[in-house]
């Protein structure tokens, strides 16, 4: 898998889809998640739409490199993302971020506004006051290590549980291969830990956001148990001229029924930007 050094010299792999000549776009992951939890068929099905499309691991998690001292925060991730970008020569970019991903990606346009193309924003927050799932989280920070790859991947279903939709099928059969890719590919839970950490460091957002100019779509689930829905509608409310869509039924994740109304809504976003 490709990797880049970034200009403060962090070590991030990443991967693409579709034809370079498109504009770029860049998918943000959120807490914990390889960069796998984009998965591929909904990353084909952005870059169909007319999109050069890069998803990235965060530090401290997959492939990239693990700052094993933490004592970071939400503007460090940014500065990872925003040298991604500059390593590659694709700013600026379309920018999609979930969940922590998309605080990355709101401090990302806040602090790197010149790498930002359009934002897409999905199932995110502009504070940990819309956290309603705090104990749910703090659950899942203290499930114990996995052994082997079969125990990963249990584990991996009871830390995914609370994120499902009850309007849609779970689908575990994705779960578990998900799982045990990470396992494959890097298991190291600490590492979900100081990405929280940043996280709860990190200021609230919500008057900052003001600032932000360029078009942005703003996704939810109105039955996500992690993020109330709430915290998209504050945050549609602070950027001028966004726009907000809540699905009923959808909790904290993506549902495969729903992939083709998310890609017509980062797409229509995106062009906003033409």
């Amino acid at each position: 898998m490709p990797h880049v050094t970034t200009p403060a010299g962090v070590r991030l792999f990443f991967d693409t889809f579709g034809d370079p000549a498109q504009p770029p776009l860049l998918l943000i992951q959120g807490l914990g998640a390889h960069l796998l939890g984009w998965r591929h068929e909904l990353c084909q099905q952005i870059a169909d739409a007319g999109f050069h499309v890069v998803r990235f691991d965060n530090r401290d998690v997959g492939l990239s490199q693990k700052f094993p001292e933490g004592g970071y925060d939400l503007a460090d991730l940014a500065a990872d993302a925003q040298g991604l970008l500059v390593a590659l020569d694709l700013a600026p970019a379309h920018v999609v971020g979930q969940s922590m991903g998309g605080m990355i990606a709101q401090q990302l346009t806040l602090d790197h506004p010149e790498v930002v193309r359009t934002l897409a924003l999905v199932y995110t927050s502009p504070s940990t006051a819309y956290f309603a799932g705090a104990d749910l989280v703090d659950e899942r920070m203290e499930l114990p290590r996995a052994h082997d790859r079969a125990e990963a991947v249990e584990l991996y279903l009871r830390n995914e549980e609370p994120c499902q939709s009850p309007g849609y099928p779970a689908d575990l059969d994705w779960l578990r291969e998900l799982g045990g890719l990470m396992w494959d590919r890097d298991y190291d839970p600490d590492g979900v830990v100081r990405q929280f950490a940043a996280v709860i460091e990190s200021e609230d957002r919500t008057a900052a956001l003001r600032e932000i100019a360029v078009p942005t779509t703003i996704l939810h689930g109105e039955a996500d148990r992690l993020i109330s829905a709430a915290a998209s509608k504050a945050i549609h409310l602070a950027i001028p001229g966004s726009t907000c869509k809540i699905f009923p039924g959808m909790g904290h994740e993506l549902p495969r029924p729903l992939w083709p109304e998310i890609v017509t809504a980062i797409s229509t976003n995106a062009g906003k930007a033409e």
